[in-house]
């Protein structure tokens, strides 16, 4: 009996009732690039009325997929025929100083701190102090996935950090049976001098934030500082604020740098995607 994946099914019942010439425009989030066999894995967003949202392998060209890695946002165009459904074109969408901009709407283009760490290399160890007080090492979690973003509690841009909480709120939700023992969420303050251990305390009791699986941690300013750099965050005060870029990193179990999402633009379930790629990867 042949059996059908989702994608052909959709293919197919696409087929039977149209003329099977149609070119639809995705907006998604690369779960995994896999060049020896010219394919990336995208979490996609629906097409109203049309298409729902999923995630599906893509057959791309090498010139498609240069660039592109785990996290990246990527703009695309399928062609889908009665036979076939070929992607386009593809394009990253640059998006690393997502929230930052100017006053007449035009994004800021800075350079990444020297000290940002590239994919694939283990970020450098570092200590800070979580939400009980607790000192805590990054290399506390050696063995288990890591997803790490940085906030502040006083953020005005409910899309910008309050979107970031949420995120980690539904992965501590989804992953429920394996937060704290396979998976780990970080949460690091950009405002330290105001989110102390008693504020962080507050705030992620707000989230139902999981003490063993999700912690909420801070420090000096030079020492945020310096783990922002790591991951490629820009910050800076301004009045009674912060301006900020936006990143979600993914650790494997070895430390080392496996996905990059940046900007707050991806959907919740793009996230857990990509997450749920990562520990079941660790789990091989």
């Amino acid at each position: 009996m042949l059996k059908l994946n989702s994608h052909t099914f959709f293919v197919l019942t696409f087929c039977t009732f149209t003329s099977c010439a149609r070119r639809v425009p995705l907006e998604g989030l690369v779960v995994s690039v896999r060049p020896e066999l010219k394919e990336v894995v995208v979490s996609h967003k629906a097409v109203d009325g049309w298409m729902p949202a999923m995630t599906m392998p893509f057959n791309v060209s090498s010139e498609q997929m240069a660039g592109l890695y785990p996290g990246a946002r990527v703009d695309f165009e399928i062609g889908v025929t009665k036979s076939r459904t070929k992607v386009r074109r593809m394009k990253l969408v640059e998006s690393a100083l997502d929230g930052i901009k100017l006053d007449d709407g035009e994004a800021l283009k800075l350079s990444p701190p020297e000290s940002k760490v590239a994919l694939g290399s283990i970020i450098p160890d570092f200590t800070l102090t979580d939400q009980s007080g607790n000192i805590t090492s990054l290399s506390d979690f050696r063995g288990r996935t890591v997803v790490i973003n940085f906030i502040y509690t006083r953020c005005p841009l409910p899309d910008v950090c309050p979107r970031l909480s949420a995120g980690f709120a539904f992965l501590q939700k989804k992953f429920s049976q394996r937060i704290g023992t396979e998976l780990i969420l970080l949460t690091i303050t950009m405002d330290p001098t105001y989110d102390t251990v008693p504020v962080l305390s507050n705030y992620a009791a707000r989230w139902h934030a999981s003490k063993d699986g999700w912690r909420f941690l801070t420090g000096t300013k030079q020492q945020v500082a310096k783990v922002a750099g790591y991951f490629g965050l820009i910050y800076w005060a301004e009045e009674d604020s912060l301006v900020h870029s936006s990143v979600t990193s993914i650790l494997g179990p070895d430390g080392r740098l496996v996905a990059r999402v940046e900007g707050s633009r991806h959907s919740v379930t793009q996230l857990a995607d990509l997450v749920l790629n990562q520990l079941d990867r660790g789990k091989k």
